[in-house]
């Protein structure tokens, strides 16, 4: 039963795409950015789904059970402090994207401190490092569809991974955000029904955290399970979304799409209240599974396994179905976000078809890092935090000083760029201390210092404190 929803989801999303791809104007703008048309209710519901991917269903509630209640903290709290830093990039992006027709966050970068070095090398950290939370996407999926029809996981993921090319390919920016909307109303649905059947299945909810205190008591309190939360992780984690999220390819383009500012400005305001109440769902299961005596290879699957034995077989499909669609509205903006970068900042002639070839490649290579790259026993969230959110979250002092400080040197963001990342290496392999910190924040500070101190150095130290946009 559940295959047969699946394939009329998946015909749902691609009817979208045609639809989107016959109102497509034919340029370039209008392909990979919806000719900067966005409202403020779809940019939101767009940037919402974008964000919730498969470490919303199935990582945060695979880490909660590990870690317990502090899982909510660091993210329903630090998550809800990220449109911040969504308004301090995005309106500067937006105005800058809109005055000079810019498309991506590379191309931003080299018009600014008019390096093509620099806006290539911005380029290949995204790229290189979003790639594999794009394949985090497709493991996710397979993960679902194995755990309700018994579907390989790499067959199912790789099946959704095709799916999400061919309706980007057909509708571009603007098919990406109206399944957006489709997903984020599943997701938002499907979430709701997971936490009323686990619940009342277990009793109610204090009944429910009762049994997981009893179990379990540390994870309740920090430093939580494994005693992982430590103030050194608890600060890295408040402060890390603030900063990475922005330097999210697919979401900083993203801010490109708005109609007006006040488009941008509504979703940042709105933001934190839907992030800070959907973040405790997949927590409290997570932590209410330590109480069931429920047990599973991959922690990953705890929430799947929950909803499948305390809810009625249709509502465990709609859960499954929501979390198949938070995971699929990310994917898709990633792809479309690479495919647009690879085109256009490698200056292709003919960037649409180009870019509609770059999609069917990367989605090639998504595939390989499901059949061969990825890591279960990392799970999906321990995954990212190794690899995409430490990787990305260096670029954020360049984009910064682009935004608000133009007259930085480039060679101080060059440096400032591969200091950051030669940091991400060296602290994943433990050849330096992170002082118990995340690799991912300490390669920041790195990063920023770095930047400051070149800029001294090259003569620019005044133009790094009183330049600016006005």
């Amino acid at each position: 039963m559940f295959i047969f929803l699946v394939l009329a989801y998946f015909a749902v999303l691609m009817g979208v795409g045609v639809v989107a791809g016959r109102l497509m104007k034919g340029t370039s703008e209008d392909y990979f950015l919806a000719s900067r048309g966005i409202g403020p209710v779809l940019l939101f519901i767009s940037l919402a789904a974008a964000n919730f991917s498969a470490f919303f269903f199935l990582g945060f509630s695979g880490a909660a059970y590990k870690y317990g209640f502090g899982q909510y903290g660091i993210m329903g709290v630090g998550t809800a402090l990220m449109p911040i830093m969504f308004y301090v990039v995005g309106r500067r992006a937006w105005k800058l994207g809109k005055e000079h027709g810019i498309v991506t966050p590379s191309e931003l970068i080299e018009k600014v401190f008019k390096s093509r070095l620099l806006g290539l090398l911005v380029l290949s950290v995204m790229v290189v490092y979003t790639l594999p939370y794009l394949g985090v996407q497709a493991i996710g999926a397979g993960i679902i569809l194995k755990s309700v029809a018994g579907v390989e996981v790499t067959t199912g993921a790789c099946a959704t991974a095709l799916v999400i090319m061919a309706y980007i390919i057909l509708g571009g920016m603007r098919g990406s955000v109206w399944t957006d909307v489709i997903q984020g109303v599943f997701m938002l649905f499907g979430m709701l029904v997971a936490v009323y059947f686990v619940a009342s299945g277990l009793g109610g909810f204090e009944a429910a955290g009762l049994k997981a205190f009893h179990a379990k008591p540390e994870l309740f309190t920090r430093p939580g399970g494994m005693d992982y939360f430590t103030p050194q992780i608890w600060l890295s984690y408040m402060l890390l979304w603030m900063f990475v999220d922005p330097m999210f390819p697919h979401l900083f383009t993203r801010f490109y799409t708005a109609k007006t500012k006040k488009s941008l400005a509504a979703p940042m305001i709105a933001y934190p209240l839907i992030v800070s109440f959907l973040f405790l769902v997949p927590v409290l299961i997570g932590v209410w599974a330590n109480g069931t005596g429920i047990k599973v290879a991959n922690t990953d699957s705890i929430l799947p396994e929950m909803v499948k034995a305390y809810s009625p077989p249709w509502a465990y499909t709609l859960v499954m179905l929501g979390a198949l669609a938070a995971l699929m509205s990310t994917a898709d903006s990633q792809l479309l976000a690479l495919s647009t970068m690879l085109a256009r900042d490698l200056k292709m002639t003919g960037e649409v078809f180009k870019s509609r070839l770059i999609t069917v490649a990367l989605t090639a290579v998504a595939i390989a890092y499901v059949i061969f790259g990825f890591k279960a026993a990392e799970g999906i969230f321990g995954a990212l935090v190794a690899t995409t959110f430490s990787g990305l979250v260096v670029l954020f002092p360049t984009f910064y000083a682009a935004l608000y400080r133009p007259g930085t040197s480039k060679w101080a963001a060059v440096a400032s760029i591969l200091a950051g990342e030669a940091a991400v290496l060296l602290f994943r392999y433990k050849v330096l201390p992170t002082f118990g910190f995340l690799d991912g924040m300490a390669a920041l500070a790195i990063s920023a210092v770095t930047l400051i101190a070149v800029d001294v150095l090259a003569g620019r130290g005044s133009r790094l404190v009183t330049a600016g946009y006005k």
